[in-house]
């Protein structure tokens, strides 16, 4: 396991390691996984394990990976256990045979992407992921087309939009957020970020809140053990 240096910004810490068979708190069932995806899943899943070790999050039993309804990966504090500080986003990607997973402090949203750096995208898939100038431009130097994939992948998973925003519809040269690609070793990275603009509250916060306007209305309101 490697730590990647983090480019300017909010908090961050990224990792990486080569793909094996590992486990993980946080691991998933996938069916009819294909053995080498089982194994991208389980180094990822590790990874980000012992990413939140390092972020200073030890009691890990209290943690579980949930889904947004686009798939998009997120830590939530498991109901029950009364936690509430605010946790990092996360965002997880691998490829050839390497993983990595960043996260970022509270208060932003990060998708990371990676590809080795030898990779050929083929120009009959250049429409499906750029059009106008941008699509031209691939055609002209098509050296390219592996950064600007990267580069949109990131982006859809800061968004927490996965597939299901169209890659054509991203300018890059009108973002509204960061973004910054380099190379590591033989792998290409791009990781964007912004700042969360709604705030997800879970069941527990809802009691918590509903109770104390209860309170503030009521001096004589209590809560019965």
């Amino acid at each position: 396991m490697e730590i990647i240096a983090s480019p300017l910004g909010p908090r961050m810490l990224i990792l990486t390691t080569s793909i094996g068979k590992m486990k993980s708190i946080f691991q998933e069932e996938i069916p009819r996984a294909t053995e080498k995806r089982i194994r991208e899943h389980q180094t990822g899943r590790w990874l980000l394990q012992e990413g939140l070790k390092k972020w200073g999050i030890h009691n890990l039993s209290h943690l579980e990976v949930r889904r947004t309804k686009e798939r998009a990966p997120y830590l939530e504090w498991i109901e029950g256990t009364w936690q509430r500080h605010p946790l990092p986003d996360i965002s997880i990607s691998h490829c050839k045979n390497a993983a990595v997973v960043c996260l970022i402090e509270p208060g932003f949203h990060v998708g990371i992407d990676i590809e080795p750096f030898d990779r050929t995208i083929q120009s009959n898939a250049f429409d499906m992921m750029a059009k106008g100038k941008e699509l031209e431009m691939l055609f002209t130097y098509p050296e390219k087309a592996l950064e600007v994939w990267t580069k949109k992948e990131a982006i859809l998973k800061a968004k927490k939009l996965g597939m299901h925003m169209n890659p054509r519809e991203i300018d890059l040269n009108d973002l509204d957020l960061e973004l910054v690609t380099f190379t590591k070793d033989d792998i290409l990275v791009s990781i964007a970020w912004q700042p969360v603009t709604e705030v997800s509250k879970n069941p527990e916060d809802v009691l918590i809140e509903e109770i104390h306007s209860k309170m503030l209305e009521n001096p004589d309101f209590k809560v019965g053990c």
